[in-house]
């Protein structure tokens, strides 16, 4: 047996089982996405085709879908933009060498990251509760009104974009801070000697150089927020409700909408179309991401 064909032996079990717990679910979910499987069609389902993709895209859901669809854009972008601010100001802090104590700054700051998200979550839904919230009684002994963060549509999106950003900022942080150390520090002498200030070699300097790190990083952030399920299903289930809204919820984005036809409507094909709407705008996403960092290029 030659070393190629080894090779393919040695990598089967691992093509084998990836094949059953990833390749046969997605291809039975685009299977379903095809038929009218549902509560009241669970046995004597039959195959209809494009028409839940017709119903999502020109039909009765297209109301909804383009709703909750431009609500994820907006969660998505928002997201990835405020952890990358927060991020940013916070490595440009940790990575001057005048710091003291940075190694405890940077732990401190690494804690959100550390701690299991569904905790952080479910912490965060406590602290912003609208009648023992630990927010609210600080705002009430400030002698103003309690915030609805979690019953009001505008402030419910507030709330967990604010969450959001509290969780990712660490990662942008510490993706910035290994590529602001990368950055030669000659760049900044001779800056400093022709005069430039720092807010001008923070624009002409550092930012270019950090841009061939953090835009591979940017557009896969964008794509997990996308994707973000535990996020707004455990602060507020894709709440509060809407006046003619439907089943979608304020905070609902794609995912969390295709959890509640599935699980909560038991429209199981429906919800597999919306599945499989969301796998190819996450394709595209890696397909991009994949292209401008050159990830599977040939270099020979």
């Amino acid at each position: 047996m030659n070393s190629t064909k080894a090779a393919y032996w040695f990598i089967f079990p691992a093509l084998f089982f990836a094949g059953l717990a990833v390749l046969i679910p997605t291809l039975y979910t685009f299977y379903l996405s095809f038929t009218d499987w549902s509560l009241y069609h669970f046995k004597d389902y039959h195959v209809v085709g494009f028409r839940n993709y017709a119903e999502i895209l020109f039909g009765a859901q297209v109301g909804v879908f383009l709703r909750v669809f431009l609500w994820t854009i907006e969660w998505s972008a928002i997201s990835v933009f405020g952890a990358l601010v927060v991020g940013m100001a916070f490595a440009l802090v940790l990575n001057r060498k005048d710091l003291e104590v940075r190694s405890a700054y940077r732990t401190l700051l690494i804690v959100p990251w550390a701690v299991p998200s569904f905790i952080t979550v479910l912490m965060w839904g406590g602290l912003m509760d609208s009648d023992f919230g630990l927010l609210n009684q600080v705002v009430r002994g400030l002698g103003l009104q309690a915030v609805p963060w979690l019953t009001d549509p505008f402030w419910a999106r507030v709330s967990v974009l604010m969450v959001n950003v509290w969780l990712t900022f660490p990662f942008m942080m510490s993706i910035t801070l290994g590529a602001l150390q990368s950055i030669p520090g000659d760049l900044y002498e001779a800056a400093d000697i022709d005069g430039a200030s720092k807010p001008t070699q923070l624009w002409k300097i550092t930012i270019p150089m950090l841009r061939n790190a953090l835009v591979p990083v940017i557009i896969t952030s964008f794509a997990f927020a996308f994707n973000n399920f535990i996020g707004i299903y455990l602060l507020t289930k894709g709440g509060p409700a809407l006046a003619g809204g439907g089943e979608a919820g304020a905070t609902d984005i794609l995912v969390s909408y295709c959890f509640k036809l599935g699980f909560n409507l038991s429209r199981y094909g429906l919800a597999s179309a919306y599945a499989v709407l969301i796998f190819l705008i996450i394709g595209t996403l890696s397909v991009i991401n994949s292209s401008l960092t050159g990830a599977f290029r040939d270099e020979a």
